[in-house]
C-alpha cells in the first residue's frame, strides 16, 4: 500500500513538472493578448475596414499621440487576435519605436510596447 501511494504521488509531481511550464507559457500569451471592442466575423477585406470602423483615423492617431509623445512613422488598421485596431509604431521624444494599438471602436489605448521588447519577446 505505501508503494502505490509513493508512486501515485511521483508520478504527481512528475506530471506537474512537466505540465507546469506548459501551462504557465499558454496563461502569459493569453494574458498578453489585447482585447478590442469590434471582432470582425470571417475573412474581412482590408479596403472594408474603414468601414466597420467606430472613431477616424485622425481620432486614433491624436489618441496614440497622447499616449506616446512623438512622431507617427507607421500607421495601419488592421485585425489582429481577431479584433479590430489601429496600429501605430511611433519615435518618441526618447528616439525609441513605440507600437500602440488603438481600440477602432472606442479609440481606448490597447497596448503599448517598445519595439526593443517585441523584438526579445519574438527570439524566446
Amino acid at each position: 500500500m505505501k508503494k502505490s501511494i509513493r508512486r501515485l504521488f511521483a508520478l504527481s509531481c512528475l506530471a506537474a513538472f512537466i505540465a507546469g511550464p506548459i501551462l504557465w507559457a499558454a496563461a502569459r500569451e493569453t494574458k498578453s493578448a489585447p482585447k478590442g471592442s469590434i471582432h470582425p466575423a470571417g475573412k474581412v477585406k482590408p479596403a472594408d475596414l474603414h468601414a466597420l470602423a467606430g472613431i477616424s483615423f485622425q481620432q486614433a492617431t491624436v489618441n496614440a499621440l497622447a499616449s506616446v509623445p512623438g512622431s507617427v512613422i507607421k500607421a495601419e488598421l488592421e485585425v489582429e487576435d481577431g479584433c479590430l485596431m489601429y496600429s501605430f509604431e511611433i519615435v518618441g521624444t526618447n528616439k525609441k519605436i513605440t507600437e500602440v494599438e488603438i481600440d477602432a471602436g472606442n479609440g481606448k489605448v490597447l497596448d503599448s510596447e517598445d519595439e526593443e521588447s517585441e523584438k526579445e519577446d519574438k527570439k524566446d
